[in-house]
């Protein structure tokens, strides 16, 4: 990707970014997340909107409820959602039953999560706030929340807090888009440019970063999402002690999620950096791969990642790895919005048909 220097702060520019979306769309949604990044693009729309005289009710925000997620995200969340509303914008709180993949279920032949899961109400690792959408029309079960915002809002540009600067694969992605309903007001932002903006807007941002500091994350790699993700069931048994109540809801609503935290490094997961082989031995994914595949042909709505798995199954032959069938698998049945994965499984199967 080419990049050029120009006289402008990050600040700036994803002002006038945002100003020139509004200048070409009559409206525009923004996904909110509540961390981070999601708040310092939400202060800089709220701003901006401000400066220019921009109606609120132009910005309809989106935030995808995933139930399993840290206590302060949802307090966040929820001052955020009365800022926006009382500016006279539209906030949609969904709790749908959206699928996941379940890196706790890798013993299971299921890899997935379901996040507010009818019937298993007893169980749900918090209760949905009475105000949320808890059901649409265009809405299935077991649907993606990105094929989900795709099907109801195709003809609204949406405003996403992805920075290029968090992984080599968001960079090439974002290098190489001509033509996109997405819109990335910070994609230029740097972690020190984030920190940065809530010190000096002194801007309220989820105390969970603190606690995954002080155990031993670098700044780099603080992530926060839904409980039973690769990136955060790695440091949640680190900040459990912050949050004393959360293990037992969290072990209730996933039992292999006791398990997982405490050998997630160790030879029974093998889920460390180190080229350990894990349980690509005990699974045949090519066989799990085929069979999802002709389930998801019949009904292409409850596998998010279905069109990038068809992508991908076209370029696999004989030499294709277990390895690589896997992350087609987890592909398959969690979705990949940004394609990262996708572009990191094209590696693979270059790689493993040269071998």
């Amino acid at each position: 990707m080419l990049t050029k220097e120009i006289n402008i702060n990050v600040v700036d520019a994803a002002e006038r970014r945002i100003y020139e979306a509004f200048l070409k769309n009559k409206t525009i949604t923004m996904s909110f997340s509540g961390g981070k990044d999601s708040i310092c693009m939400s202060d800089i729309v709220v701003r901006t909107m401000q400066k220019y005289g921009i109606s609120f009710s132009r910005l309809i925000v989106l935030f995808f409820d995933e139930e399993a997620i840290y206590p302060d995200i949802e307090k966040i969340t929820m001052e955020w959602r009365s800022r926006f509303l009382s500016l006279g914008a539209k906030f949609y709180w969904f709790c749908l039953p959206i699928k996941h993949y379940n890196c706790c279920n890798k013993l299971e032949n299921d890899e997935s999560f379901i996040c507010w899961e009818p019937g298993k109400e007893s169980v749900w690792v918090r209760q949905m706030p009475k105000f949320a959408i808890r059901n649409h029309k265009d809405f299935v079960m077991g649907m993606s929340y990105q094929t989900f915002a795709k099907r109801v809002f195709k003809n609204i540009p949406q405003m996403v807090g992805l920075r290029m600067s968090e992984s080599i694969q968001r960079r090439s992605a974002i290098g190489s888009m001509v033509k996109s309903t997405f819109l990335y007001p910070i994609y230029d932002w740097r972690d020190s440019d984030v920190w940065l903006y809530l010190k000096r807007m002194n801007l309220v941002f989820p105390v969970t970063y603190i606690y995954l500091y002080k155990v031993g994350v670098p700044l780099n790699k603080l992530r926060i999402s839904q409980f039973f993700s690769i990136d955060t069931i790695k440091s949640l048994p680190k900040v459990l002690e912050f949050y004393p109540d959360l293990y037992q809801r969290i072990i209730r609503r996933e039992p292999n999620a006791d398990l997982v935290m405490l050998y997630w490094d160790t030879d029974m997961f093998r889920s460390s950096q180190q080229d350990r082989k894990f349980d690509h031995k005990d699974k045949n994914y090519k066989k799990m791969f085929i069979e999802e595949m002709q389930k998801a042909a019949i009904n292409p709505n409850d596998y998010p990642g279905y069109e990038l798995a068809k992508k991908l199954y076209a370029r696999v032959n004989g030499t294709t790895s277990n390895k690589t069938y896997q992350k087609m698998y987890q592909l398959l049945v969690a979705g990949d919005p940004k394609r990262r994965a996708y572009r990191v499984i094209l590696g693979d199967i270059s790689r493993d048909n040269f071998k």
